[in-house]
């Protein structure tokens, strides 16, 4: 049940559903002939819209998140005996896919990686499993060794953690796989946005990690531009992303995982 109210209840205060209930509200208070005030709720909701979906806001809410643990060089990461890789950045060749299906995230599987290529760790550890209502017969994490496999990591090297469904879980599950193969150095690498988070459960946890960062969404593009303030349906996606990892942070410290 926990899994499914930490993946619900968020949605209800991201951009589209905040707009939709002022709709809703403003319609209702329209057919009882509050005219004034529906027309009011109508247009703060169109406002809420045009502002969440501008560049200018999405890069905002991102780059505060990111700016915490920024990405170093792959020659100053220091070498550890583990290099833990978060899930959330590939799908399953589900048909009618024939191949792995890769989002933006999958920079995190490319920098595990280079990571273990450069010999930054002795053994890779996968962390990721599937939501409930997953159609999927794998697990993330199965997926994602074969895509590390693919790109040169030795399959003999890869430790598989394929029953965390959060961020939580991540750090827990991963805890018990790293006591046993006895790693005491530990990199960790997800998304810049997703590192505070995923730094404070592992610690939370009692995994002591050296954050790399990747999937960086936000770099300097110069000064404010007519551009930066005009409506877009990925600066509306990235809106969300960043608001719903803000309210993860938010829980977590409401629940001491940090």
């Amino acid at each position: 049940m926990y899994v499914y109210l930490s993946k619900i209840l968020p949605l209800f205060v991201m951009p589209v559903s905040v707009v939709m209930i002022l709709l809703l509200v403003g319609l209702f208070l329209m057919l009882k002939g509050a005219r004034k005030s529906a027309t009011s709720l109508v247009v703060i909701a169109a406002a809420l819209l045009w502002l969440a979906s501008t560049p200018f806001v999405a890069d905002t809410l991102y780059r505060a998140l990111e700016a915490r643990y920024r990405p170093v060089p792959l020659g100053d990461v220091p070498a550890s005996d583990c290099i833990v890789v978060l899930g959330g950045a590939v799908e399953p060749a589900v048909w009618p896919r024939v191949d792995i299906e890769l989002n933006e995230a999958v920079d995190r599987v490319y920098k595990a990686a280079q990571l273990a290529r450069e010999g930054r760790g002795r053994f890779v550890i996968v962390s990721g499993g599937n939501q409930p209502w997953s159609a999927s017969p794998w697990a993330e994490a199965e997926v994602i060794r074969d895509l590390l496999v693919e790109w040169g990591v030795r399959a003999d090297a890869i430790f598989l953690e394929g029953s965390s469904r959060n961020t939580r879980e991540n750090a827990l599950y991963s805890k018990n796989l790293l006591d046993s193969i006895h790693c005491n150095s530990t990199l960790l690498v997800t998304s810049a946005a997703h590192m505070p988070r995923a730094v404070a459960a592992f610690q939370s946890a009692g995994v002591d990690v050296v954050p790399v960062s990747t999937d960086v969404r936000v770099v300097d593009g110069g000064r404010l531009s007519v551009a930066m303030l005009l409506p877009d349906a990925r600066a509306l996606a990235m809106t969300s992303e960043a608001i719903r990892e803000w309210i993860g942070r938010m829980f977590y410290q409401f629940q001491g995982w940090n």
